[in-house]
């Protein structure tokens, strides 16, 4: 298995991972500060809030995927009745590593970058973020990168509207979870490909920029309810601690005793 093709390909998975112990090193023993910072405001991954935003992610991911099966239907033929065993186990090698793979270029790029530029200006580490998550898939198309950047852009605002990289390790992890059991099925992770999201064409793009705003639409109106509802699902965000200070405090009900001690 070592040295071909799907080695390689699962070996570049577990390579995207480790960006997640590398920068959580480099805040603690660098920069000197507690390392779940990265995470979010609150200091730690906020699983409810990531429960929330992983629903909405596969949703957008399937239709996503509708929409491009729908127009782009190659009629590419499915290896999984060759040998389904041999599926199912990349599917559940698939369901550990990509999701690591897709918070380690989440915290390399909408973690540390975003934060170390943005210590200059917000838009300097939004546009220095997307800048670099792009180029990591190379230069691709014109309209690959173009879409690829501005998906980045959107991926980088919502961090910051939300305080933590929930949301987009969410968003990462459901599209390239999706694309690479996809690709699994095809036989696609046993030959040499080196196409990445950047190579997509025009009209691919089209659909991926869209999931994008759609999931963008459907986070800020999940963040509005879970601030109103849920705000301890969110703790360290500005909208759910708003919320929070905003209802009504009621006093604890008086026992008996002192209620009798208070007519004396």
């Amino acid at each position: 298995m070592i040295g071909t093709p799907l080695f390689e390909n699962l070996l570049g998975l577990v390579v995207l991972a480790s960006f997640i112990p590398v920068t959580l090193g480099v805040a603690r023993l660098v920069q000197r500060r507690p390392p779940g910072t990265l995470h979010s405001v609150a200091g730690r991954l906020r699983w409810r809030w990531f429960a929330v935003c992983g629903c909405l992610a596969v949703v957008v991911a399937v239709l996503a995927i509708g929409a491009l099966t729908l127009v782009y239907d190659d009629g590419a033929e499915l290896r999984v009745a060759d040998d389904p065993w041999r599926f199912l186990g990349l599917t559940v090698l698939l369901i550990v590593l990509v999701p690591l793979q897709a918070a380690g270029e989440e915290y390399a790029t909408r973690g540390f970058l975003l934060q170390a530029l943005g210590a200059y200006h917000r838009w300097v580490g939004i546009l220095g973020s997307a800048l670099a998550f792009t180029l990591m898939h190379g230069l691709g198309t014109w309209p690959g990168f173009v879409a690829l950047f501005v998906g980045a852009i959107i991926w980088a605002v919502l961090v910051i509207r939300t305080g933590g990289l929930e949301v987009s390790i969410a968003a990462h992890a459901a599209t390239n979870l999706f694309a690479f059991v996809a690709t699994a099925a095809t036989g696609g992770l046993d030959v040499v490909d080196d196409t990445t999201a950047a190579d997509a064409p025009l009209g691919v793009t089209l659909i991926l920029l869209g999931g994008d705003l759609t999931y963008m639409a459907c986070v800020i109106a999940a963040l509005h309810l879970v601030a109103r509802h849920r705000p301890q699902w969110m703790p360290g965000n500005r909208m759910a601690v708003a919320v929070a200070a905003d209802a009504p405090q009621h006093p604890p009900q008086a026992t008996a005793d002192e209620d009798a001690n208070s007519r004396r």
